[in-house]
């Protein structure tokens, strides 16, 4: 449902917990600044990556090495997306090297590799998927989710793998966050079988209104991301990053961020890529100082729009 230019974030809660829908009404705080008076709410946000070649000389100081990316993006963002354990998984000393150069409270996103979801499908994923569990455990505390990507043929009929996959993770001891990419995948059924299962749903700016995030046993997890090649069977149109649409739409967001993590649940993870609105690292730090989180980016940047006061 379009609901134009009243953007009240809806979200997708925990039947047993929410009822089937829990509405931000307008009592809500004003502003998402107030975030920081929520006792113990936090989020994780940042984009995904941080060895961007074109963030030299713009987020990373001219003659940074790129060895040292990661400890400076840190300064910057609680979380970070690694988009490059999707095309292959790293030896076990450089992923105790990103857990060593990133401060405590720091949190991982790691994709699963494309060997496991868009070539074989989530089907006998073995023995790739105890190599990449194996590396990833290297992050210890600081591993915050594993997304599972699905391919867009990925489609209901696919959907007795996905099950038989997801009860071969171990979700007791990391979490699993999916993303469909069919509309038809979408639907009620596909969350209840990720509940059974102990995974969550992830939610994109492609595919969900602003504001609409999908909390799913406990989890929420947001993508912000920009045309793909290959369409989610989406309508959604992107808007400039200095628009005052742009900045209506993460004034949403962050304000279900906000939601989610003054409910006691989870706190929810947010990346944004590269690709959206360009450099990923300004949207990103928007939506933190929407949220009145300390934000270093250099001067005459996106932080210099004014944070939105009204984002109801």
């Amino acid at each position: 449902m379009n609901r134009g230019k009243d953007m009240a974030p809806t979200l997708v809660a925990e039947p047993r917990a929410y009822g089937s829908q829990l509405a931000v009404e307008r009592h809500l705080p004003h502003r998402a600044g107030e975030f920081s008076n929520v006792p113990g709410a936090r989020a994780f946000i940042g984009t995904q990556g941080w060895s961007f070649e074109s963030w030299a000389g713009i987020f990373y100081p001219k003659g940074l090495p790129a060895t040292e990316r990661l400890a400076r993006y840190s300064r910057t963002f609680n979380g970070v997306e690694v988009n490059t354990t999707f095309h292959a998984v790293p030896p076990a000393s450089i992923v105790r090297n990103w857990r060593s150069s990133t401060p405590d409270g720091f949190k991982f996103s790691l994709k699963m590799p494309r060997a496991i979801t868009h070539e074989r499908r989530l089907r006998d994923p073995e023995p790739e998927l105890s190599n990449f569990l194996n590396v990833a455990v290297e992050l210890g505390e600081k591993l915050g989710a594993i997304l599972v990507q699905l391919p867009p043929s990925f489609g209901a009929a696919d959907l007795p793998a996905l099950d038989g996959f997801l009860q071969s993770l171990p979700v007791r001891e990391m979490r699993f966050c999916v993303e469909v990419r069919q509309r038809a995948l979408r639907a009620p059924g596909v969350r209840d079988l990720l509940r059974r299962r102990g995974a969550g749903f992830v939610s994109t700016n492609l595919t969900s209104e602003p504001g609409d995030l999908e909390v799913v046993t406990g989890m929420t997890y947001l993508r912000l991301i920009g045309p793909r090649q290959v369409p989610d069977q989406s309508t959604a149109t992107p808007c400039e990053l200095d628009s005052e649409e742009f900045q209506r739409q993460a004034g949403s967001w962050a304000a279900a961020m906000l939601l989610v993590a003054s409910s006691g649940m989870a706190a929810p993870f947010c990346f944004a890529a590269n690709n959206f609105f360009g450099p990923g690292f300004l949207p990103a730090a928007y939506l933190m100082k929407q949220l009145g989180m300390p934000v270093e980016l250099p001067s005459g940047s996106l932080l210099d729009m004014p944070v939105q006061g009204a984002l109801l």
